[in-house]
């Protein structure tokens, strides 16, 4: 008896294309508005200072969220949590086009999408670790990292092709379009393998919060160092004497290089058996010292830090979610959620805490003291990991029997 194409069993391809693009669109709308930001704000008469108000209403919603998203899924299963997370971007998107005419309407709207956004993140990464094979994790998460500078990309396109020429509405509504047609991609919760059925690994041990808290804060400050650079590098470019032209396309180059580095670290893991979580840690450190370029004022300096920081201080989120999953099979979306809750406050305070140090003192300063803060993000993912394997005695004994064995 033949099985019907909607009844197989999910492939890696179409699982792991339906997480990287519900976390495109899941993004989506927050970068819309930022990159729409000239014509709303010339349009609607709003304030320069609201983009930064809203912007971070997106990702401390998109945090808080997150935190319950492992219960969410539980409750109502991943596929259909993973949907809602792309109708909610896509109803967004849509009241922005329809209904933006005041700031409580743009604030409200960019709540719902951070919302969604926070319980749609840990249930893709639920879909990818129980749907893609174990051998394909690494890529499966480092590319669906990437999709965020990806929904930068397709945001810096609607503006000359659909909001020079017809207004940033219509921009908006497309969006909303492209939204609903990424639920159709994402497979049915009967095509899963069920939760409890992850294969075991030397990894698995008892769930434990602390570890997950402590990791948290250490994703929390590494977003927040990341975060700045996304948002303040082409403002500080510009005042150590580069064109706003060349500022920008730095920026878009060196993000180009991030979301490789994402994908080509994702690899790496699926390839080579390391502690990857002190990879992390690493990359947040080297990080910190591109930062510490940012403040020097010098143009070939500061075009390194860019390049060097979204290589290294910003390419380890897939990374960082592939290592809590592999930690905790069967438990990813209930894992991640605390990481990616602390991922979630550190993109929207980030930048806040970034631009009342910069307006108080200088970008010197500010960058000086976010690359402190990448340092300090390091240690405590250290202490984080180090907390973890306390609670995984097998992991600990497979790693010394491969140190015998390499001797």
């Amino acid at each position: 008896m033949s099985t019907s194409r909607r009844d197989r069993p999910a492939s890696s391809l179409s699982a792991g294309g339906a997480a990287v693009t519900v976390t495109t669109v899941g993004v989506l709308p927050v970068y819309m508005v930022g990159v729409l930001w000239v014509q709303i704000r010339e349009d609607l008469g709003f304030g320069v200072s609201l983009l930064g108000t809203l912007v971070a209403c997106f990702f401390f919603t998109s945090g808080l969220a997150a935190f319950t998203a492992g219960m969410v899924v539980r409750r109502f299963g991943t596929s259909p949590v993973v949907r809602l997370s792309a109708v909610i971007s896509a109803a967004s998107m849509l009241v922005i086009a329809l209904a933006a005419q005041h700031t409580v309407a743009l604030v409200a709207a960019l709540v719902v999408a951070g919302w969604g956004n926070g319980v749609g993140q840990p249930a893709s990464n639920d879909l990818i670790a129980r749907a893609v094979s174990a051998t394909r994790h690494g890529l499966a998460f480092g590319t669906k990292q990437a999709a965020i500078p990806l929904s930068t990309m397709i945001a810096g396109i609607a503006v000359p092709v659909v909001a020079i020429p017809l207004g940033w509405r219509p921009a908006f509504a497309i969006g909303a379009g492209l939204a609903l047609l990424v639920v159709l991609t994402v497979p049915g919760g009967h095509r899963l393998p069920p939760s409890g059925t992850a294969t075991p690994t030397e990894a698995a041990g008892p769930f434990r919060r602390a570890p997950l808290l402590v990791l948290s804060a250490g994703v929390m400050l590494g977003a927040g160092s990341g975060n700045a650079l996304g948002s303040f590098f082409v403002a500080t470019a510009v005042d150590g004497g580069i064109s706003p032209a060349t500022a920008g396309v730095l920026a878009a180059v060196a993000s180009g290089t991030g979301a490789a580095s994402r994908i080509a670290f994702g690899w790496l893991a699926d390839k080579v058996r390391t502690k990857w979580l002190n990879v992390v840690a690493a990359q947040m450190v080297l990080g910190g010292f591109a930062y510490a370029l940012l403040g020097t004022g010098v143009e070939v300096l500061i075009a390194a830090g860019a390049v060097i920081g979204y290589c290294t201080g910003w390419a380890w989120a897939g990374l960082s979610t592939f290592a809590v999953a592999r930690m905790h099979p069967g438990m990813a979306a209930r894992a991640t959620s605390i990481t990616q809750g602390g991922m979630g406050a550190g993109a929207a305070l980030g930048p806040l805490v970034f631009g009342l140090v910069a307006s108080a003192t200088s970008y010197s300063v500010a960058w000086y003291a976010n690359a402190g803060m990448a340092l300090l993000a390091g240690v405590v993912v250290v202490q984080g990991r180090r907390m973890l394997m306390r609670e995984r005695p097998r992991l600990v004994a497979a790693q010394l029997q491969r140190k015998a064995a390499r001797r």
